[in-house]
Parts: C-alpha cells; structure tokens; sequence
C-alpha cells in the first residue's frame, strides 16, 4: 500500500513529538524524585543522574524513530522497485504482444506461426491477457478462407515454374527481375489456421496441462477444420455462420453462456453427446449433412432447431430438455429431417415442438418423456413402412403413396378410401 507523502510527514513529525514529550516527562519525573533526597551531594548526584537517564531515554527514542524512518525508506525502496519490475513486465508484454500481432499479417507462415507460439507463451503466463489473446486468434480465424484443393495446388505449381523461367529470361537480358505473381500459398494457410485451431482446442480442455478458464469464443464465419472441443468449458460459444469440415467434435463439453450455431454448416460428423448447454442453444437454419448426434445432450434452456437440416441421421437419444421450449421447424426449402431422426429415452421438461417437421427417415420416439406439450401437429414422414415410434398421443394417417401426416389420435379418421 502506498503511503501518500503528506500523511508520511505528519506521522514522523507526530512521532518525534512524541519522542521530545517522553524525554521531558521522563526527566521532569526523575528530578522531582531527586528533590525528596537530603540536600547536599547525594541530591546533585541524584540530579545529575536524573539527567543523564533522561538524556538516555531521549537517545533511545531518538533510536526508534530513526529506525522507523529507515524502515520507511527501505519500505518505499521495495515498493519503487516492485512497480518498476512490473512496469517493465508490462511494456515487454506489450512489445511482445504488438510484435506478434503485426507478425500475423506476414504473407511468410514460417513467421504468422511464431505469432502464434508467441502469443500462446504470452496467454500461458498471463492469466488477465488470455481473453484478450484468444479474441486475436479468433479474429485470425474469422478471415476469409478457402481449403485448398488439387487443382489450387497444381495452378500454383504452374504459375511457379513461370515465374522462374520468366526471371531466368529477365537475368539474362539483363531485365528487372520481376516480382511472383502468386500470393500466399493455400497449403500454407491451412497449416497456420489449424495450428490457431489447435492452440484454442488445447487450452479449453479440462484436462490441458495450462487450462485457460472463463474464456469466451467469437468464431462467427469462421471456416473450422476437424474442430475438436471434446471436454472443454467454455463461457459463451458464438459460431453463427461457422463452416465445420471433416469431423466435428462438442462431446462432454460445456457451454455456461449461450452457444449460438445459427445457420452453421457441417459437412461431416458433428458430435455433440453428453455436452451441457446450460443457457440458450440456438441451431436455427443450422446444415448437418453427416450424423448429427446429440446423445445424452443436457439443453437446460430452450433450444431451438426451426430451419434445421439433417441430411443424415439427427441422434437425440437420452438427451434432456430441462426448461423452456424445444423447437424443430422444418426449412422453408424443404424437409429438415432428411435422414432417421432417434429421441429414444429422451425427457422434454417443457413444451416440445416438432410442428410442420418433415421426416424423411424414421422418427423414433420410443420411451421418451414428456412433461410439457408435445406439439407434431401437420408434421409428416416420407414413408409410413419405416419403424416410426410416434409419443403417446399421436398417429400416421396415410397419404398419398408412401407418405402420411402424423395426427392427434383424437383426429377423426378421413372418410372414403
């Protein structure tokens, strides 16, 4: 705590008196004593040592307060150094982190993954950085994207070879060299992206060596590859508008705040089983064009999945819905559940809405739960020989074909073939 100079002084002049006012009372005491003595020699030696002990006094507190102005001094010394190690703390944290983030917009990869390394030592050792450090990284991974492909690798083999028989002539003719033609390579780009992938995906999980806790993400538009979040915690997961190649791991993992998926695309096998949305999970217009699988999923807020589409299977066996509303409105383009949709043993708190939902595959609802409403009104499956396991409540009405409308069981049958 630092002392304010004024009140610094105060209290040493305080003390000083202090010190004056003991001697005096301490040397007035003793020479009142020594007047009861008998007149003569023994009263002057009394006197005399009435003085001299006095006088002893006054250098003893005259001591004190030295020792406590040293004490003083040596207090602030510690404090002036603490704040000067911290202050050059701070600006080398700053050089390194201003360093780092103008090394991530080189056109060299060698160069954008020492940023990256630097700001992940950075994160590591400063915990009041961290949120700030995975902010950078996510802005990183936010930039606009496109995977590489065969056919990028073998123009940009072409255009290389062009451009070294272009300087070859040029060194010959005596000509500028000219500059490549190319820009960074796209094979290049996806190793530094997975490597920012990678940095997150470690420290987010429970069991990271170095965890980085109460951390939020903002990877909205962002273009994620074989994204692996498996028992991670995070504080609020916005990936609104996110693109997930290859597979695509949430097992087990925890989102405290909201966990926003809205219009979302992924292209391959998306796991979000025994994952714990504690607030409001939001996967409107998301695509799931492989294996959705929600197994065992705790949404204990409302979810919503109107708009969704399941190319493939949506698993939601055993999942729990705790509060609010659950709610899975077709596409306007089409069907939103192409492939079999799987809600064995799963327990809806609240109401559940499956109105307007296309089943193209079979819909499974066998042992689930239902505290609340369950609404499929104008719902309809594809094809009335699949194994469907309607709630209680609730039937397939055929229709044209292989197709039906699921209805109330209390709906009146239609008349006529």
């Amino acid at each position: 705590m630092r002392v304010r100079p004024l009140a610094a002084g105060f209290w040493m002049l305080a003390a000083a008196g202090a010190a004056v006012l003991a001697i005096w009372l301490t040397t007035a005491w003793l020479l009142d004593v020594a007047d009861d003595a008998p007149p003569g020699t023994d009263r002057a030696r009394i006197r005399v040592d009435a003085v001299r002990t006095g006088l002893a006094a006054g250098g003893g507190a005259g001591a004190a307060v030295g020792l406590m102005l040293a004490f003083r001094r040596q207090r602030h010394a510690e404090l002036a150094t603490a704040l000067g190690q911290l202050d050059a703390a701070e600006r080398r944290i700053t050089e390194l982190y201003n360093a780092a983030a103008e090394q991530l917009g080189s056109d060299k990869a060698p160069v954008r993954l020492t940023a990256l390394y630097t700001l992940e030592r950075l994160a590591n050792d400063n915990e009041r950085h961290r949120q700030t450090i995975v902010n950078i990284i996510c802005a990183y991974l936010r930039m606009p994207y496109t995977p590489p492909d065969s056919s990028d690798r073998e123009r940009a083999a072409r255009e290389l070879r062009r451009y070294y028989a272009a300087r070859y002539q040029a060194a010959c003719a005596g000509r500028p060299i000219p500059e490549a033609p190319y820009g960074p390579d796209a094979g290049e780009e996806q190793q530094v992206r997975l490597t920012a992938q990678r940095i997150l995906t470690d420290h987010l999980q429970n069991h990271a060596r170095v965890h980085w806790a109460d951390v939020s993400l903002d990877l909205t538009g962002a273009h994620l590859t074989d994204f692996n979040m498996t028992v991670s915690t995070l504080v609020v997961a916005d990936f609104e508008g996110a693109t997930f190649t290859g597979y695509t791991h949430f097992s087990r993992a925890t989102v405290t705040g909201a966990a926003t998926f809205r219009s979302a695309t992924f292209t391959g096998p998306a796991y979000f089983d025994a994952a714990t949305l504690t607030r409001a999970a939001d996967f409107q217009s998301a695509s799931f064009r492989g294996p959705a699988v929600f197994q065992g999923t705790t949404f204990a807020m409302a979810a919503f999945f109107d708009g969704a589409v399941f190319v493939d299977r949506a698993v939601f066996d055993q999942a729990i819905f705790e509060d609010k509303a659950f709610r899975m409105a077709p596409a306007s383009s089409g069907p939103g559940l192409r492939g079999a949709a799987f809600f064995a043993k799963a327990a809806f708190a609240s109401h559940a809405s499956f109105q307007k939902a296309a089943f193209t595959g079979a819909a499974i609802f066998s042992e689930s739960a239902f505290d609340g409403e369950v609404e499929l009104g104008e719902a309809t499956v594809a094809d009335t020989r699949h194994g469907h396991v309607l709630p209680p409540g609730w039937r397939i009405e055929p229709a044209e074909g292989t197709t039906g409308r699921i209805v109330e069981d209390s709906a009146p049958a239609p008349s006529g073939g």
